[in-house]
Protein backbone atom coordinates (compact mmCIF):
# COMPACT_ATOMS: atom_id res chain seq x y z
CA UNK A 1 0.00 0.00 0.00
CA UNK A 2 1.50 3.25 -0.88
CA UNK A 3 0.43 6.07 1.49
CA UNK A 4 0.31 9.60 1.44
CA UNK A 5 0.19 12.27 4.29
CA UNK A 6 0.42 16.29 4.15
CA UNK A 7 3.46 18.17 6.00
CA UNK A 8 2.30 18.97 9.20
CA UNK A 9 3.88 22.07 11.47
CA UNK A 10 6.13 20.54 14.53
CA UNK A 11 8.89 22.01 16.71
CA UNK A 12 11.71 23.91 14.84
CA UNK A 13 13.91 22.55 17.61
CA UNK A 14 12.56 18.03 16.59
CA UNK A 15 13.11 19.40 12.93
CA UNK A 16 16.47 20.48 12.88
CA UNK A 17 19.01 18.81 10.25
CA UNK A 18 22.69 18.78 11.27
CA UNK A 19 23.71 21.62 8.84
CA UNK A 20 26.91 19.88 7.36
CA UNK A 21 24.27 17.35 5.61
CA UNK A 22 21.52 20.12 5.47
CA UNK A 23 21.64 20.86 1.69
CA UNK A 24 19.00 18.51 0.19
CA UNK A 25 19.17 16.76 -2.90
CA UNK A 26 17.21 15.37 -4.95
CA UNK A 27 16.94 11.62 -5.28
CA UNK A 28 15.33 8.88 -7.75
CA UNK A 29 15.57 5.53 -6.81
CA UNK A 30 14.08 3.17 -9.72
CA UNK A 31 12.44 -0.16 -9.09
CA UNK A 32 13.27 -1.20 -5.35
CA UNK A 33 11.60 -3.24 -3.32
CA UNK A 34 10.21 -0.62 -0.47
CA UNK A 35 9.01 -2.29 2.91
CA UNK A 36 5.35 -0.83 4.35
CA UNK A 37 6.07 -0.26 7.59
CA UNK A 38 2.34 0.42 7.86
CA UNK A 39 1.01 -2.45 6.56
CA UNK A 40 4.03 -4.86 7.20
CA UNK A 41 4.38 -6.14 3.36
CA UNK A 42 6.33 -4.37 0.43
CA UNK A 43 6.18 -3.47 -2.40
CA UNK A 44 8.12 -2.79 -5.66
CA UNK A 45 7.70 1.15 -6.87
CA UNK A 46 10.04 4.39 -7.99
CA UNK A 47 10.71 6.85 -5.08
CA UNK A 48 11.06 10.44 -5.93
CA UNK A 49 12.57 12.97 -3.21
CA UNK A 50 12.61 16.20 -3.64
CA UNK A 51 13.66 19.13 -0.97
CA UNK A 52 14.51 16.56 1.64
CA UNK A 53 10.97 14.74 1.75
CA UNK A 54 9.26 12.13 -0.19
CA UNK A 55 7.61 13.29 -2.69
CA UNK A 56 6.46 10.57 -4.95
CA UNK A 57 6.04 7.09 -5.40
CA UNK A 58 4.60 5.55 -8.15
CA UNK A 59 4.82 2.44 -9.77
CA UNK A 60 7.03 3.88 -12.69
CA UNK A 61 8.38 7.93 -12.52
CA UNK A 62 9.13 9.05 -15.73
CA UNK A 63 9.64 12.49 -15.01
CA UNK A 64 12.98 13.70 -12.81
CA UNK A 65 14.27 16.44 -11.63
CA UNK A 66 17.89 18.19 -13.17
CA UNK A 67 21.08 16.75 -11.62
CA UNK A 68 18.97 13.91 -9.32
CA UNK A 69 21.08 11.58 -7.71
CA UNK A 70 19.92 8.19 -9.63
CA UNK A 71 20.23 4.65 -8.38
CA UNK A 72 18.80 1.43 -9.42
CA UNK A 73 17.08 0.01 -7.21
CA UNK A 74 17.62 -3.94 -8.56
CA UNK A 75 18.92 -6.01 -5.26
CA UNK A 76 17.85 -2.89 -2.89
CA UNK A 77 15.59 -3.08 -0.40
CA UNK A 78 14.52 0.70 0.91
CA UNK A 79 13.20 1.08 4.49
CA UNK A 80 12.97 4.47 6.70
CA UNK A 81 16.02 5.14 8.89
CA UNK A 82 16.08 3.71 12.29
CA UNK A 83 15.13 5.23 14.87
CA UNK A 84 16.95 4.88 18.33
CA UNK A 85 14.57 5.73 21.45
CA UNK A 86 17.56 5.08 24.28
CA UNK A 87 20.98 6.09 23.47
CA UNK A 88 23.66 7.53 26.04
CA UNK A 89 26.04 10.14 23.78
CA UNK A 90 29.17 9.17 25.71
CA UNK A 91 32.57 8.99 25.94
CA UNK A 92 32.59 4.96 26.54
CA UNK A 93 35.50 3.70 24.97
CA UNK A 94 37.46 6.71 24.06
CA UNK A 95 34.57 7.45 21.64
CA UNK A 96 33.28 11.30 20.71
CA UNK A 97 30.24 12.82 19.56
CA UNK A 98 31.79 12.98 15.94
CA UNK A 99 32.44 9.06 15.64
CA UNK A 100 29.20 8.15 17.95
CA UNK A 101 27.37 9.85 14.32
CA UNK A 102 29.16 7.90 12.14
CA UNK A 103 28.48 4.85 14.16
CA UNK A 104 24.70 5.45 14.23
CA UNK A 105 24.64 6.54 10.14
CA UNK A 106 26.46 3.41 9.20
CA UNK A 107 23.95 1.58 11.13
CA UNK A 108 21.11 2.98 9.73
CA UNK A 109 20.21 4.82 12.23
CA UNK A 110 18.98 8.80 11.31
CA UNK A 111 17.46 9.72 14.51
CA UNK A 112 18.98 9.04 17.71
CA UNK A 113 17.74 10.61 21.59
CA UNK A 114 20.39 11.42 23.80
CA UNK A 115 19.56 11.06 27.95
CA UNK A 116 23.32 12.13 28.86
CA UNK A 117 23.81 15.77 27.86
CA UNK A 118 23.00 19.09 30.66
CA UNK A 119 20.32 21.00 29.62
CA UNK A 120 21.70 24.03 29.82
CA UNK A 121 24.55 22.76 26.94
CA UNK A 122 21.54 22.07 24.63
CA UNK A 123 21.80 25.27 22.71
CA UNK A 124 25.65 24.84 22.12
CA UNK A 125 25.51 20.64 21.03
CA UNK A 126 23.06 21.55 18.62
CA UNK A 127 25.21 24.43 17.14
CA UNK A 128 27.94 21.68 17.07
CA UNK A 129 26.28 19.07 15.27
CA UNK A 130 25.39 21.51 12.46
CA UNK A 131 28.92 21.21 11.72
CA UNK A 132 28.67 16.99 11.66
CA UNK A 133 27.21 14.79 9.15
CA UNK A 134 25.27 13.36 11.78
CA UNK A 135 21.53 11.86 12.75
CA UNK A 136 18.98 13.69 14.05
CA UNK A 137 19.79 14.34 17.77
CA UNK A 138 16.78 14.06 20.09
CA UNK A 139 17.29 16.00 23.63
CA UNK A 140 16.17 14.47 26.22
CA UNK A 141 15.99 16.21 29.86
CA UNK A 142 16.89 14.15 32.31
CA UNK A 143 14.66 14.12 36.22
CA UNK A 144 14.84 11.84 38.91
CA UNK A 145 14.75 11.62 43.08
CA UNK A 146 17.02 12.28 45.67
CA UNK A 147 19.08 8.81 46.83
CA UNK A 148 17.41 7.26 43.07
CA UNK A 149 18.72 6.43 40.12
CA UNK A 150 20.73 8.59 37.51
CA UNK A 151 21.45 11.10 40.52
CA UNK A 152 24.10 8.81 41.47
CA UNK A 153 26.74 10.16 39.88
CA UNK A 154 26.18 13.67 38.31
CA UNK A 155 24.62 16.52 40.20
CA UNK A 156 21.52 19.26 39.58
CA UNK A 157 23.03 20.35 36.35
CA UNK A 158 22.58 16.98 34.60
CA UNK A 159 19.67 15.50 36.80
CA UNK A 160 16.91 17.71 38.45
CA UNK A 161 15.63 15.53 41.69
CA UNK A 162 12.19 16.24 42.67
CA UNK A 163 10.51 14.51 45.56
CA UNK A 164 6.35 15.73 45.48
CA UNK A 165 3.99 17.43 43.08
CA UNK A 166 4.84 20.76 43.92
CA UNK A 167 8.80 20.76 44.03
CA UNK A 168 8.71 18.94 40.43
CA UNK A 169 6.36 21.01 38.72
CA UNK A 170 8.27 23.63 39.22
CA UNK A 171 11.77 21.73 38.31
CA UNK A 172 9.93 20.59 35.04
CA UNK A 173 8.91 24.06 34.03
CA UNK A 174 12.24 25.30 34.35
CA UNK A 175 13.68 22.58 32.49
CA UNK A 176 11.39 23.22 29.76
CA UNK A 177 12.95 26.69 29.11
CA UNK A 178 16.05 24.68 27.88
CA UNK A 179 14.14 23.93 25.43
CA UNK A 180 14.43 19.93 25.61
CA UNK A 181 12.74 17.23 22.78
CA UNK A 182 11.55 15.15 25.85
CA UNK A 183 11.93 14.43 29.57
CA UNK A 184 13.35 11.37 30.81
CA UNK A 185 12.41 10.40 34.09
CA UNK A 186 14.49 7.97 36.42
CA UNK A 187 11.09 6.52 38.20
CA UNK A 188 11.84 2.90 39.38
CA UNK A 189 14.90 2.76 41.89
CA UNK A 190 15.48 -1.60 41.63
CA UNK A 191 18.58 -2.04 40.75
CA UNK A 192 17.76 -5.67 38.63
CA UNK A 193 17.49 -7.79 41.61
CA UNK A 194 21.00 -7.87 42.43
CA UNK A 195 22.46 -4.72 44.61
CA UNK A 196 21.24 -1.90 46.73
CA UNK A 197 17.89 -0.48 45.79
CA UNK A 198 17.27 3.49 45.28
CA UNK A 199 14.79 5.39 45.47
CA UNK A 200 11.18 5.55 43.45
CA UNK A 201 9.76 8.49 42.68
CA UNK A 202 6.43 9.70 43.89
CA UNK A 203 3.24 9.18 42.22
CA UNK A 204 2.10 12.63 42.20
CA UNK A 205 5.37 14.07 41.38
CA UNK A 206 5.47 11.87 37.98
CA UNK A 207 2.04 13.23 37.41
CA UNK A 208 3.02 16.61 38.09
CA UNK A 209 6.07 16.37 35.47
CA UNK A 210 3.75 14.79 32.91
CA UNK A 211 1.48 17.08 33.35
CA UNK A 212 4.48 20.38 32.46
CA UNK A 213 5.59 18.16 29.53
CA UNK A 214 2.27 17.94 28.20
CA UNK A 215 1.35 21.80 28.35
CA UNK A 216 4.90 21.65 26.41
CA UNK A 217 4.26 19.12 23.72
CA UNK A 218 6.95 16.88 25.62
CA UNK A 219 7.05 13.27 25.56
CA UNK A 220 7.86 11.92 28.74
CA UNK A 221 10.00 8.35 29.28
CA UNK A 222 10.39 6.24 32.33
CA UNK A 223 12.98 3.97 33.57
CA UNK A 224 11.40 1.93 35.08
CA UNK A 225 11.91 -1.73 35.17
CA UNK A 226 9.39 -3.24 37.35
CA UNK A 227 5.36 -4.61 37.14
CA UNK A 228 4.97 -2.39 40.13
CA UNK A 229 6.92 0.90 38.60
CA UNK A 230 5.19 0.40 34.98
CA UNK A 231 1.33 0.50 36.79
CA UNK A 232 2.76 4.26 38.55
CA UNK A 233 4.26 5.00 35.13
CA UNK A 234 1.13 3.98 33.23
CA UNK A 235 -1.18 5.82 35.64
CA UNK A 236 0.93 8.95 35.60
CA UNK A 237 0.00 9.19 31.48
CA UNK A 238 3.45 8.91 30.27
CA UNK A 239 4.19 7.94 26.92
CA UNK A 240 6.90 5.28 27.07
CA UNK A 241 8.69 2.94 29.14
CA UNK A 242 12.30 2.87 27.92
CA UNK A 243 13.36 -0.28 29.50
CA UNK A 244 12.62 -4.23 29.70
CA UNK A 245 10.17 -4.64 32.92
CA UNK A 246 12.25 -7.77 34.36
CA UNK A 247 11.17 -8.09 38.31
CA UNK A 248 8.58 -10.53 37.91
CA UNK A 249 6.33 -11.63 34.82
CA UNK A 250 3.66 -8.67 34.89
CA UNK A 251 -0.11 -9.45 35.52
CA UNK A 252 -3.18 -8.38 34.13
CA UNK A 253 -3.84 -5.15 35.54
CA UNK A 254 -0.62 -3.47 34.27
CA UNK A 255 -1.13 -5.24 30.81
CA UNK A 256 -4.52 -3.45 29.97
CA UNK A 257 -2.95 -0.02 31.84
CA UNK A 258 -0.19 0.20 29.15
CA UNK A 259 -2.55 -0.80 26.73
CA UNK A 260 -5.45 1.35 27.39
CA UNK A 261 -3.12 4.12 28.00
CA UNK A 262 -1.17 3.23 24.89
CA UNK A 263 1.92 3.38 26.71
CA UNK A 264 4.95 2.94 24.51
CA UNK A 265 7.36 -0.27 25.39
CA UNK A 266 11.14 0.24 24.47
CA UNK A 267 12.71 -2.78 26.05
CA UNK A 268 16.66 -1.90 25.52
CA UNK A 269 17.57 -5.94 25.45
CA UNK A 270 20.76 -5.38 24.75
CA UNK A 271 22.03 -3.88 27.24
CA UNK A 272 20.74 -6.40 29.50
CA UNK A 273 21.98 -9.52 26.78
CA UNK A 274 23.96 -12.32 28.53
CA UNK A 275 27.24 -13.52 28.00
CA UNK A 276 29.05 -16.39 28.54
CA UNK A 277 32.22 -14.80 29.88
CA UNK A 278 30.11 -12.27 32.00
CA UNK A 279 28.05 -14.63 33.48
CA UNK A 280 31.27 -16.88 34.42
CA UNK A 281 32.67 -13.77 35.89
CA UNK A 282 29.92 -12.87 38.18
CA UNK A 283 29.51 -16.64 39.76
CA UNK A 284 26.33 -18.79 39.71
CA UNK A 285 24.07 -16.80 42.21
CA UNK A 286 24.35 -13.70 40.16
CA UNK A 287 24.02 -14.95 37.00
CA UNK A 288 20.67 -16.91 38.15
CA UNK A 289 19.45 -13.34 38.86
CA UNK A 290 20.65 -12.65 35.27
CA UNK A 291 18.70 -15.27 33.57
CA UNK A 292 15.24 -15.15 36.10
CA UNK A 293 15.10 -11.33 34.80
CA UNK A 294 15.25 -12.60 31.29
CA UNK A 295 12.77 -15.64 32.00
CA UNK A 296 10.60 -12.23 33.12
CA UNK A 297 11.01 -10.62 30.38
CA UNK A 298 10.20 -12.52 27.39
CA UNK A 299 7.44 -13.81 29.15
CA UNK A 300 6.20 -9.60 29.43
CA UNK A 301 7.22 -9.19 25.85
CA UNK A 302 4.70 -11.77 25.19
CA UNK A 303 2.18 -10.31 26.87
CA UNK A 304 2.76 -6.83 25.81
CA UNK A 305 2.81 -7.63 22.32
CA UNK A 306 -0.10 -10.08 22.34
CA UNK A 307 -2.45 -7.28 24.01
CA UNK A 308 -1.21 -4.81 21.29
CA UNK A 309 1.13 -2.67 23.20
CA UNK A 310 3.61 -0.82 20.82
CA UNK A 311 6.62 -1.57 21.04
CA UNK A 312 9.87 0.91 20.10
CA UNK A 313 13.61 0.29 19.30
CA UNK A 314 16.43 1.83 21.92
CA UNK A 315 19.51 0.43 23.52
CA UNK A 316 21.17 2.49 26.14
CA UNK A 317 23.80 2.29 23.94
CA UNK A 318 27.19 4.14 25.38
CA UNK A 319 26.31 2.66 28.57
CA UNK A 320 27.99 -0.63 30.25
CA UNK A 321 29.97 -1.61 26.68
CA UNK A 322 26.96 -1.47 25.22
CA UNK A 323 28.78 -0.47 21.41
CA UNK A 324 27.23 2.80 19.13
CA UNK A 325 25.74 1.81 16.00
CA UNK A 326 26.35 -2.01 16.39
CA UNK A 327 23.88 -2.13 19.16
CA UNK A 328 21.02 -1.57 17.04
CA UNK A 329 21.77 -3.93 15.06
CA UNK A 330 22.16 -6.56 17.43
CA UNK A 331 18.63 -4.70 19.10
CA UNK A 332 16.82 -5.85 16.37
CA UNK A 333 18.05 -9.61 16.08
CA UNK A 334 17.25 -9.36 19.96
CA UNK A 335 13.60 -8.42 19.39
CA UNK A 336 12.83 -11.25 16.99
CA UNK A 337 14.91 -14.07 19.50
CA UNK A 338 12.11 -12.18 22.23
CA UNK A 339 9.02 -12.99 19.82
CA UNK A 340 8.60 -10.27 17.27
CA UNK A 341 8.46 -10.96 13.86
CA UNK A 342 11.00 -9.54 11.29
CA UNK A 343 8.46 -6.87 9.89
CA UNK A 344 6.99 -6.61 13.65
CA UNK A 345 10.63 -5.28 14.57
CA UNK A 346 11.14 -3.10 11.63
CA UNK A 347 7.83 -1.34 12.18
CA UNK A 348 8.96 -0.98 15.77
CA UNK A 349 12.16 0.63 15.09
CA UNK A 350 10.94 2.95 12.65
CA UNK A 351 6.86 3.91 12.96
CA UNK A 352 6.76 3.14 17.00
CA UNK A 353 9.47 5.00 17.90
CA UNK A 354 8.79 7.85 15.61
CA UNK A 355 5.56 7.91 17.36
CA UNK A 356 7.09 7.31 21.12
CA UNK A 357 9.37 10.58 20.01
CA UNK A 358 5.81 12.50 19.07
CA UNK A 359 7.16 12.36 15.14
CA UNK A 360 5.21 9.84 13.63
CA UNK A 361 3.46 12.51 10.82
CA UNK A 362 7.26 13.99 10.19
CA UNK A 363 9.10 10.62 10.03
CA UNK A 364 9.32 6.87 10.50
CA UNK A 365 7.77 5.51 7.50
CA UNK A 366 8.09 5.94 3.50
CA UNK A 367 4.94 7.74 2.73
CA UNK A 368 4.72 11.13 0.73
CA UNK A 369 5.46 14.17 2.32
CA UNK A 370 7.26 12.28 5.21
CA UNK A 371 11.12 13.47 5.69
CA UNK A 372 13.20 11.31 3.68
CA UNK A 373 15.24 9.59 5.93
CA UNK A 374 15.75 6.25 4.87
CA UNK A 375 18.08 3.16 4.00
CA UNK A 376 18.86 1.14 1.37
CA UNK A 377 19.92 -2.54 2.10
CA UNK A 378 21.36 -5.69 0.05
CA UNK A 379 18.52 -8.29 1.18
CA UNK A 380 14.81 -8.60 2.62
CA UNK A 381 15.31 -7.55 6.41
CA UNK A 382 11.64 -8.20 6.73
CA UNK A 383 11.94 -11.99 6.06
CA UNK A 384 15.65 -12.35 7.95
CA UNK A 385 16.12 -9.66 10.32
CA UNK A 386 19.70 -10.57 10.23
CA UNK A 387 19.92 -9.01 6.48
CA UNK A 388 19.62 -5.43 8.13
CA UNK A 389 23.35 -5.75 8.84
CA UNK A 390 23.87 -5.22 5.13
CA UNK A 391 23.19 -1.60 4.82
CA UNK A 392 24.28 0.05 1.49
CA UNK A 393 23.37 3.52 1.79
CA UNK A 394 21.95 6.05 4.34
CA UNK A 395 20.15 8.84 3.11
CA UNK A 396 19.23 11.86 6.09
CA UNK A 397 17.00 14.85 4.80
CA UNK A 398 17.31 13.34 1.05
CA UNK A 399 21.57 13.34 1.25
CA UNK A 400 23.20 10.18 1.39
CA UNK A 401 25.59 10.25 4.34
CA UNK A 402 26.31 6.50 3.82
CA UNK A 403 27.49 4.66 0.43
CA UNK A 404 28.81 0.90 -0.03
CA UNK A 405 28.67 0.97 3.99
CA UNK A 406 30.43 3.49 4.98
CA UNK A 407 29.98 7.77 5.82
CA UNK A 408 30.04 10.05 2.57
CA UNK A 409 32.44 12.61 3.08
CA UNK A 410 34.59 13.57 6.52
CA UNK A 411 33.31 13.65 9.50
CA UNK A 412 33.64 17.26 11.60
CA UNK A 413 35.38 17.45 14.61
CA UNK A 414 35.71 15.45 17.53
CA UNK A 415 34.95 18.57 19.33
CA UNK A 416 33.60 22.43 19.21
CA UNK A 417 36.58 24.92 18.54
CA UNK A 418 38.12 26.11 21.63
CA UNK A 419 36.71 30.47 22.26
CA UNK A 420 39.44 32.90 23.31
CA UNK A 421 39.27 32.33 27.17
CA UNK A 422 38.54 35.66 29.03
CA UNK A 423 40.30 36.29 32.20
CA UNK A 424 37.65 36.34 34.66
CA UNK A 425 36.20 33.05 35.70
CA UNK A 426 33.81 33.69 38.69
CA UNK A 427 33.76 36.53 41.01
CA UNK A 428 30.55 34.61 42.49
CA UNK A 429 28.08 38.12 42.42
CA UNK A 430 25.88 35.77 40.49
CA UNK A 431 24.16 33.66 42.68
CA UNK A 432 24.42 30.59 40.39
CA UNK A 433 26.41 31.40 37.22
CA UNK A 434 29.76 31.98 36.68
CA UNK A 435 31.40 34.74 34.28
CA UNK A 436 31.44 32.32 31.19
CA UNK A 437 27.33 32.10 31.62
CA UNK A 438 27.71 28.68 33.16
CA UNK A 439 25.94 27.30 35.85
CA UNK A 440 28.06 26.17 38.78
CA UNK A 441 28.37 22.46 40.19
CA UNK A 442 29.43 20.04 42.28
CA UNK A 443 31.98 16.84 42.00
CA UNK A 444 31.35 14.14 44.16
CA UNK A 445 32.21 10.51 44.43
CA UNK A 446 29.91 7.81 41.94
CA UNK A 447 27.19 6.03 44.44
CA UNK A 448 25.12 6.23 47.62
CA UNK A 449 25.83 6.61 49.92
CA UNK A 450 26.95 10.27 48.60
CA UNK A 451 29.23 12.71 49.94
CA UNK A 452 26.95 16.01 50.84
CA UNK A 453 28.30 19.21 49.74
CA UNK A 454 26.41 22.38 50.05
CA UNK A 455 27.77 25.49 48.14
CA UNK A 456 26.18 29.26 48.19
CA UNK A 457 27.05 33.28 47.72
CA UNK A 458 27.97 35.18 50.75
CA UNK A 459 29.01 38.30 51.54
CA UNK A 460 32.35 39.15 52.33
CA UNK A 461 33.47 41.49 54.78
CA UNK A 462 35.23 44.08 52.67
CA UNK A 463 32.68 43.71 50.46
CA UNK A 464 31.26 41.80 47.09
CA UNK A 465 30.59 38.19 47.29
CA UNK A 466 32.21 34.70 47.51
CA UNK A 467 31.38 31.04 47.46
CA UNK A 468 31.31 29.10 50.92
CA UNK A 469 31.80 25.09 50.29
CA UNK A 470 30.35 22.96 53.50
CA UNK A 471 31.19 18.99 52.71
CA UNK A 472 30.25 16.41 54.87
CA UNK A 473 32.33 13.48 53.62
CA UNK A 474 30.36 10.00 52.63
CA UNK A 475 31.42 7.07 55.09
CA UNK A 476 33.02 4.93 51.73
CA UNK A 477 36.53 4.32 50.48
CA UNK A 478 38.08 7.80 49.17
CA UNK A 479 35.06 10.36 49.36
CA UNK A 480 35.65 14.00 47.94
CA UNK A 481 33.85 17.38 46.76
CA UNK A 482 34.90 19.59 44.42
CA UNK A 483 33.14 22.60 43.19
CA UNK A 484 32.60 23.00 39.28
CA UNK A 485 33.82 26.12 37.77
CA UNK A 486 32.51 25.85 33.77
CA UNK A 487 34.16 28.07 30.99
CA UNK A 488 30.91 27.48 29.10
CA UNK A 489 27.57 26.01 29.68
CA UNK A 490 28.14 22.23 31.47
CA UNK A 491 31.50 23.00 30.09
CA UNK A 492 30.87 22.01 26.70
CA UNK A 493 32.77 23.97 24.52
CA UNK A 494 36.42 24.72 25.60
CA UNK A 495 38.05 27.82 25.85
CA UNK A 496 41.73 28.56 24.80
CA UNK A 497 43.77 29.98 27.52
CA UNK A 498 47.35 29.79 25.93
CA UNK A 499 47.48 33.72 26.34
CA UNK A 500 47.32 33.48 30.22
CA UNK A 501 49.71 31.63 32.24
CA UNK A 502 48.09 29.75 34.94
CA UNK A 503 44.74 30.43 37.43
CA UNK A 504 44.12 32.63 40.23
CA UNK A 505 42.43 33.43 42.93
CA UNK A 506 41.31 34.20 46.33
CA UNK A 507 40.68 31.47 49.47
CA UNK A 508 40.39 30.53 52.84
CA UNK A 509 39.85 27.49 54.31
CA UNK A 510 41.33 24.60 56.63
CA UNK A 511 44.23 23.30 54.95
CA UNK A 512 45.31 21.73 52.10
CA UNK A 513 43.28 21.81 48.94
CA UNK A 514 43.54 20.69 44.91
CA UNK A 515 42.35 22.64 41.41
CA UNK A 516 41.83 20.13 38.82
CA UNK A 517 41.47 21.59 35.37
CA UNK A 518 39.92 19.65 32.76
CA UNK A 519 40.77 19.61 29.04
CA UNK A 520 39.60 17.83 26.07
CA UNK A 521 41.89 14.22 26.86
CA UNK A 522 41.33 14.01 30.63
CA UNK A 523 41.99 15.96 33.90
CA UNK A 524 45.28 17.73 35.70
CA UNK A 525 45.86 18.64 39.55
CA UNK A 526 47.74 20.85 41.30
CA UNK A 527 47.60 21.03 45.05
CA UNK A 528 47.36 24.56 47.13
CA UNK A 529 47.25 25.73 50.79
CA UNK A 530 44.95 27.81 52.50
CA UNK A 531 44.72 29.13 56.10
CA UNK A 532 41.77 30.96 58.44
CA UNK A 533 42.17 34.19 56.82
CA UNK A 534 41.91 34.97 52.93
CA UNK A 535 44.96 34.93 50.82
CA UNK A 536 45.75 34.81 47.00
CA UNK A 537 46.85 32.14 45.24
CA UNK A 538 48.33 31.50 41.77
CA UNK A 539 49.24 28.41 40.52
CA UNK A 540 51.07 28.20 36.89
CA UNK A 541 49.57 25.87 34.12
CA UNK A 542 53.38 24.28 34.48
CA UNK A 543 52.09 23.26 38.13
CA UNK A 544 49.19 20.90 36.94
CA UNK A 545 49.73 17.00 36.61
CA UNK A 546 48.02 15.46 34.41
CA UNK A 547 46.44 12.37 34.86
CA UNK A 548 48.29 10.11 32.23
CA UNK A 549 52.29 10.51 32.15
CA UNK A 550 52.29 10.50 29.00
CA UNK A 551 50.74 14.07 28.34
CA UNK A 552 50.78 17.73 29.71
CA UNK A 553 48.15 19.81 30.34
CA UNK A 554 46.18 21.38 27.04
CA UNK A 555 45.16 24.84 27.90
CA UNK A 556 44.20 25.04 24.32
CA UNK A 557 41.23 23.31 24.84
CA UNK A 558 40.31 23.68 28.58
CA UNK A 559 36.50 23.00 29.84
CA UNK A 560 36.21 23.55 33.58
CA UNK A 561 37.99 24.35 37.13
CA UNK A 562 36.83 22.45 39.99
CA UNK A 563 38.24 23.57 43.99
CA UNK A 564 37.79 21.01 46.95
CA UNK A 565 39.87 18.04 47.90
CA UNK A 566 39.58 14.37 49.05
CA UNK A 567 39.33 13.51 52.44
CA UNK A 568 39.05 10.86 54.85
CA UNK A 569 35.32 9.25 54.93
CA UNK A 570 33.11 10.75 57.89
CA UNK A 571 35.07 14.15 58.41
CA UNK A 572 34.09 17.63 57.02
CA UNK A 573 35.62 20.50 55.65
CA UNK A 574 34.91 24.55 54.57
CA UNK A 575 36.70 26.17 51.92
CA UNK A 576 35.71 29.81 50.69
CA UNK A 577 37.16 31.16 47.38
CA UNK A 578 36.96 34.85 45.46
CA UNK A 579 37.77 36.54 42.05
CA UNK A 580 38.95 33.38 40.58
CA UNK A 581 40.85 34.23 36.76
CA UNK A 582 43.04 33.20 34.29
CA UNK A 583 46.43 35.01 34.91
CA UNK A 584 49.21 36.60 32.51
CA UNK A 585 52.41 36.76 34.23
CA UNK A 586 53.53 39.77 32.28
CA UNK A 587 50.19 42.19 32.13
CA UNK A 588 46.72 41.86 33.56
CA UNK A 589 44.51 40.37 30.41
Amino acid sequence: MIGSLGRCAISAVALMASGAIASAQDVLVQDVQVFDVTSGEPYTADVLVENGRFARIADEIDETPDKALMIDGEGLSLLPGLIDTHTHWTGMNGATRATIATDLLEAGVTTATDFHAAPEAYGDMRAYHEGLISPHVFFAARMGVPFGHGADWTDQRMTRTVFAARDAKAAAEDVVTYKPDAIKVFADGWRYGSGHNESDINSDALKAIVDVAEDAGLPVFTHTVTVDGGKLAAKAGVTGIVHAIQDRTTDDELVEMMSEQGVYYTPTLTVYEPFEDEMEAMGPEKAAIVMERQKHSRANMKAFLEAGVKVAMGTDQGIDNNPFGEADLREMELMVDFGLTPAQALTAATLHSAGLLGLSEDRGSIQEGKRADFILVKGEPWTDISQLRAIDQVFVDGKQVVAKGELVGEQGPAAPEARPAQALIDDFEDPEKTNYDALRGHSLERGFPRTTLLTDTIERSEGGMALHLAAEMATKDDPYAFAVLPFSPAGFVPVDASEFDGVRFEARGNGDYSARLDDLSGQAVAGFETAADWQTIEIPFSEFEADADSRTLDVTGLRRLTLGRHQEPGTDFWLEIDNVEFYAASSDK
